[in-house]
């Protein structure tokens, strides 16, 4: 239930920031179309609409389409829970068999949340649609905005994001009642912040992006980045929507990549062995006892050590318990014992991580209930220890484990070879007697630590797979914004046919303007998403270990990525350019 719980949670998680991707799309889209109606719209004025009637007119127009779209976003879901359900199986997220569940209530609230989303998404050009003046009538051309925008935009965004920053640091360094609550509004805020001074930052960043297009593709760079740099406003808010994918990936991928090299951290500071035999069956069965002792008879090992795992309610909450063979585990794990002594996990004793002793005021010979299948009963604090992997925040000496729990199997047994014996020699003669148990797997330290980080790999697989949804939105979104600016720039279009530019030179220049657009917005979420990775990677300490891990490499492919999706992006609208008759569009009003 609480995995399921999880998995629910991501999933709303990744529905906002479509929904915030999919509203940028829309701002855009309206924005553009209102801008083209200018001069119907100040005609409508002309002849006595009032600007509430006008309002009125584009709202309801939001309305349709956002009925119209939420349908279809109903049917196509139901086929994207069908993938997503496959996927899971592949991922070995496996759950449990059955049909889709489609309730009346998310016909509901799917048509209510995607419907409003387009309509708060218009408000603001409608308000613009409504404020047209009659004179617009007799006028030609349509809006464009230049420049940095206006010093309360500045001051509005730079508030935002004072208030976000301050939020997210409040939220990950002080002691909070919700601090996972406020590092998420945190992010939000900032995010939100930086959107609005996207349209300060556009014109500069569009120059810089686009400085070596000039000198690589001639007049049709030139043009790509001057249209790029002509409406700040537009490039930013069409960029925006990728800058929460990209700070998505990116901030995802950073704390992914630490929480791998925590956990090889982990192991290879307490994990003094050499193999690990793994039975696959978690903490639901795994090898008899006699497998550790087989091992440990062989001349080509030094230890084995059979570690079991149970669950138990400590401090009025439910824990993983370690049990271990004293005389054999503490050969071959590091858990840096700080008081007490090993030799005194007997039947009625317990070992406590330093953090829990602290957190509780535990010391040796403290008392602790502890609530198992079989009963409540007292163990004292025999050990306190320093490193809690894998030994976790408590775990037993093998007398006392084998006294509260039923499962009397070790689902994983570690193996630390004799001095001198090659490890060549070792594996062979471990994997001799594990032959004779079913289901066993040897692994070296490299695959032991791959199949730790594997329930992390699988979560991260499903992760980008919901993200890629969201920038194909983002991607959808910029290629929408230029097919629609192709109609504004029509006579434009056809005057520069007019004069010579050929086909394929329109088509590159509208390639280019797409990749920096999509450029700009990654490059905004790259910064967004590494600040965020790096902040909340360090303020978790993940394992204990303050590991941060910056996979560049990644964030080089993500920046390639971005731009040949802003290729793509183009391919349609600078086709649709293309084929546009010359003599019809300059003369087109």
């Amino acid at each position: 239930m609480n995995a399921l719980g999880f998995f629910n949670t991501l999933l709303i998680v990744f529905a906002l920031a479509a929904l915030l991707v999919g509203a940028f799309m829309i701002f855009n889209t309206f924005s553009i179309t209102v801008a083209q109606r200018t001069r119907e719209n100040g005609l409508l004025r002309a002849v006595g609409a009032s600007r509430r009637q006008v309002l009125s007119a584009v709202l309801l127009e939001a309305v349709v389409v956002g009925l119209l779209a939420s349908a279809v976003g109903l049917a196509l879901g139901v086929a994207v829970a069908g993938a997503l359900k496959a996927l899971l199986g592949a991922l070995g997220l496996g759950i449990p068999a059955g049909g889709i569940v489609f309730a009346v209530r998310t016909v509901i609230v799917g048509l209510l949340v995607g419907t409003g989303v387009t309509v708060v998404a218009a408000l603001s050009p409608a308000r613009k649609a409504g404020k047209v003046a009659p004179i617009a009538a007799m006028q030609d051309g349509v809006a464009t905005s230049s420049g940095y925008g206006s010093k309360q935009r500045v001051f509005a965004g730079a508030g935002i994001l004072a208030a976000g920053v301050a939020a997210l640091f409040t939220g990950l360094f002080a002691h909070v009642h919700s601090p996972v609550l406020l590092v998420g509004a945190g992010a939000g805020l900032v995010f939100f912040g930086v959107a609005i001074l996207g349209r300060t930052v556009a014109l500069p960043l569009s120059r810089v992006l686009g400085a070596p297009l000039p000198a690589v593709r001639g007049v049709a760079g030139t043009i790509a980045r001057e249209n790029a740099m002509r409406n700040p406003k537009r490039t930013a808010a069409t960029a925006s929507a990728l800058m929460i994918c990209v700070g998505l990936v990116s901030f995802i991928t950073i704390f992914a990549s630490s929480t791998q090299a925590a956990i090889n951290t982990v192991v290879n500071r307490s994990f003094t062995g050499d193999f690990v035999i793994d039975s696959g069956a978690g903490m639901g069965g795994g090898f008899d006892p006699s497998l550790a002792r087989r091992v440990n008879q062989l001349p080509q090992v030094a230890l084995a050590t059979g570690v079991r795992v149970g669950m138990a309610k400590i401090e009025g909450s439910v824990q993983q318990v370690v049990g271990v063979d004293p005389t054999t585990a503490f050969g071959i794990f590091d858990v840096q014992p700080l008081q007490g002594n090993q030799n005194n996990l007997g039947r009625d004793a317990i070992a406590v991580y330093k953090t829990q002793a602290t957190d509780h005021h535990l010391k040796i010979g403290s008392y602790i209930p502890v609530q198992f299948a079989t009963g409540t009963r007292l163990l004292r604090v025999a050990l306190i220890y320093g490193s809690n992997e894998p030994a976790g925040n408590y775990f037993l000496g093998i007398s006392a484990y084998q006294a509260n729990f039923t499962n009397q199997y070790d689902y994983q047994v570690f193996v630390k070879k004799a001095p001198g014996v090659s490890s060549a020699a070792a594996l062979a003669a471990v994997k001799t007697v594990t032959s004779h148990y079913p289901g066993a797997t040897v692994l070296n330290e490299a695959q032991y630590k791959a199949q730790t980080a594997q329930p992390i790999n699988q979560i991260l697989g499903l992760i980008y797979v919901l993200l890629a949804l969201a920038v194909v939105i983002a991607l959808l979104g910029i290629g929408n914004t230029l097919a629609l600016s192709i109609f504004e720039r029509i006579q434009e279009i056809g005057l520069l046919r007019a004069v010579g530019m050929t086909r394929r030179q329109l088509r590159s220049t509208i390639h280019l303007e797409s990749v920096v657009i999509a450029l700009q917005g990654t490059v905004l979420g790259l910064l967004i998403g590494v600040s965020f990775g790096w902040a909340i990677t360090h303020a978790l300490n993940l394992l204990s270990t303050s590991a941060v891990s910056i996979p560049y490499r990644t964030m080089v492919a993500i920046v390639i990525l971005a731009a040949l999706g802003g290729i793509l992006a183009a391919v349609r609208p600078a086709r649709r350019a293309a084929k546009l008759n010359i003599l019809r569009a300059i003369v087109s009003e």
